[in-house]
């Protein structure tokens, strides 16, 4: 009979083994470290094809984003990184020994953009050897989730989790070493602080900046989002923000989404959801107006997954004598051209309340308060293996 502890190895050899076959790469590409849960929009390895959920990511690899691109990617230790628009991240080291803590390795090289962190297993372990750079800072860690925004010039942290040790590269902090920097440069920011986050600027000292407007230069993830988006499905509410609205806010996300807070649940679809901030309604009572577009994102979901479409020839217009809204669009997705309107009434909070007689897409919205400006949803089966997805955002 084999003794307790044989089992004990047996076992853990049995789970080591299962693990690689789980994460066994393509046949001729690199180890694997990484496996892509979720990627929409412009994302792909660099000099390489666009990403798509479980491709897999090795050391060495750097991943890229457009303007509309995001990435989240689990490694093999369960640490989490998400990757947002107009970044370009590179896994510069990674190595995890589940039975070795002492070997763990970890570096990330962010050259421009935005990140969110989570630290796995590796991180948690030997913190010593846990890094992230930027062009002009040093970012280690305590255990964390964290966010960071790099450019040349500037970096900036923001931590939702634990805490961070932010540095400017000296003769103190080496770009080549691991683990968080000490010097007299050196500065924590811890959880507890949220709100606030450390900002470097060339090669001066971290300084903590508390916004006086409440905003951050980058979305902070709200403390109603789920800590980690594991699951085998985009089950993360990720808020993106609208460009310059307080209030409205937007993101993707698939199954329940909680508002974050001082802010209400518009509208939701298996892509999209729309919060509007909590305040009371003052809308006008008379006059005809004709908004302007904002901004607006579009995809279309096949086999393939979601990719990017684009919107034309949009309009959106509110006769406040009626409370009612009208809005069309021209969507257009590899080949198809799909002409979308929906006219309906307006309540009294500002909601939307399409009618199905006059709508050919699934619509929610609102107006603002005080009915300055006004955000959609939309969703619409286009064919049994195409669906259309996406918002617009209108101002006067």
């Amino acid at each position: 009979m084999m003794s307790a502890a044989n089992l004990t190895r047996a076992f853990t050899l049995a789970i080591s083994l299962i693990a690689g076959l789980l994460w066994a790469p393509a046949s001729g590409a690199a180890d694997a470290v990484g496996r892509v849960l979720f990627a929409i929009g412009d994302a792909r390895v660099a000099n390489g094809p666009a990403l798509k959920k479980n491709d897999t990511i090795a050391a060495g690899q750097t991943i890229v984003t457009g303007k509309n691109g995001h990435v989240h990617i689990r490694f093999v230790d369960e640490a989490f990184v998400s990757v947002r628009p107009n970044s370009s991240l590179t896994v510069a080291q990674y190595s995890y020994n589940p039975n070795n803590a002492a070997a763990n390795r970890v570096r990330f090289e962010l050259a421009e953009g935005v990140a969110r962190l989570i630290s796995g297993k590796a991180g948690q372990s030997a913190k010593e050897n846990f890094r992230v750079n930027t062009p002009v800072a040093a970012i280690g860690i305590r255990g964390t989730d964290f966010l960071v925004q790099a450019s040349q010039a500037t970096t900036r942290v923001a931590v939702q989790q634990g805490a961070v040790v932010v540095s400017p590269f000296d003769d103190a902090c080496s770009r080549s070493a691991l683990g968080p920097c000490g010097g007299a440069a050196a500065r924590e920011l811890v959880g507890s602080l949220t709100g606030s986050y450390l900002e470097i600027k060339g090669s001066s000292a971290p300084q903590l900046i508390a916004p006086s407007n409440g905003r951050l230069p980058f979305e902070l993830p709200r403390p109603e989002e789920p800590k980690v988006n594991l699951g085998g499905e985009n089950t993360a509410s990720v808020p993106e923000g609208m460009n310059g609205s307080p209030s409205l806010m937007w993101g993707r996300w698939s199954g329940r989404a909680a508002a974050p807070a001082g802010y209400e649940l518009i509208g939701q679809n298996d892509a999209l959801v729309l919060f509007r901030s909590v305040e009371a309604a003052s809308l006008p009572t008379s006059g005809f107006v004709a908004f302007r577009l904002q901004e607006s994102q579009a995809y279309g979901r096949s086999s393939g997954g979601y990719e990017p479409a684009t919107v034309s020839g949009a309009s959106f217009s509110v006769n406040f004598d009626k409370m009612r809204y009208a809005t069309s669009f021209r969507w257009e997705f590899e080949g198809q051209d799909q002409v979308m309107y929906s006219k309906g009434g307006i309540s009294d909070t500002g909601r939307l309340a399409p009618e199905r007689s006059a709508s050919n897409v699934a619509l929610s919205g609102a107006l603002n308060g005080n009915g300055d400006e006004a955000a959609y949803i939309y969703f619409r089966n286009i064919s049994s293996d195409l669906k259309a997805y996406g918002i617009l955002r209108w101002a006067r």
